[in-house]
C-alpha cells in the first residue's frame, strides 16, 4: 500500500498478518492498524504473504518474512521509502513474528529494524490461568493449542482440524 501522493523518502512498514501462524493473507493488512498508517502517516506498507504453518511450519514463516524485510532494505529507494525508518508491525501471529524478526535482524546486522509493533502478539504456547479454559468462538483454548502444534509439527499433540 502506498500514499496516494508519490512517496519520498517515507516511512517503510512491513506489515504481517495474524491467523495462529497456519491461516490469514497479506490482504488482510487492507483492512488493519496498516492502511491507517498509509492514511495518516504517508507510509509505504509492503504485506509479505508468509509460508503457513499447515504445510510449512518453522522457520518457514520467519525466514519468508525477514527475506522481504531485506528486500525492503535493498529497495528502499525505488519504494520511496527512508531505509533509517523502517519498521515491522503485526498482529497476533503476525505480531509474534515481528518480534522474532527484529531480534533476528539485531543478531544479524543485516539491516536495521527502526521501530517494533507487535500488537497482541503470539509469543507463547503455553497456557496461562486466563487462556487455558477460552471458549470463544473465533480463538479458544483449543485453536491456539492447533496452532502452536501446527507450528512446531508436534505430530503427537495435532488436534482435529478446525471445522
Amino acid at each position: 500500500m502506498r500514499p496516494i501522493n508519490e512517496p519520498s523518502n517515507a516511512p517503510g512498514v512491513m506489515w504481517i498478518h495474524g491467523g495462529g501462524y497456519m491461516t490469514g493473507m497479506k490482504e488482510m493488512a487492507y483492512i488493519g492498524r496498516a492502511a491507517d498508517l498509509v492514511r495518516n502517516h504517508g507510509a509505504v506498507v509492503i504485506a509479505p504473504g508468509y509460508h503457513l504453518s499447515l504445510f510449512h511450519p518453522y522457520p518457514t514463516a520467519l525466514y519468508d518474512c525477514y527475506a522481504t524485510l531485506l528486500y525492503i532494505k535493498d529497495h528502499a529507494k525505488e519504494l520511496g521509502i527512508n531505509p533509517d525508518q523502517i519498521m515491522v508491525g503485526g498482529e497476533s501471529a503476525g505480531g509474534g513474528l515481528t518480534a522474532a524478526i527484529s531480534m533476528l535482524a539485531r543478531d544479524k546486522g543485516e539491516v536495521k529494524v527502526a521501530f517494533q509493533m507487535p500488537l497482541y502478539p503470539m509469543i507463547d504456547n503455553y497456557d496461562t490461568d486466563s487462556s487455558k479454559n477460552n471458549h470463544s468462538k473465533v480463538w479458544n483454548t483449543k485453536r491456539n493449542h492447533q496452532a502452536w502444534s501446527y507450528y512446531f509439527q508436534r505430530n503427537d499433540i495435532l488436534l482435529e482440524k478446525i471445522v
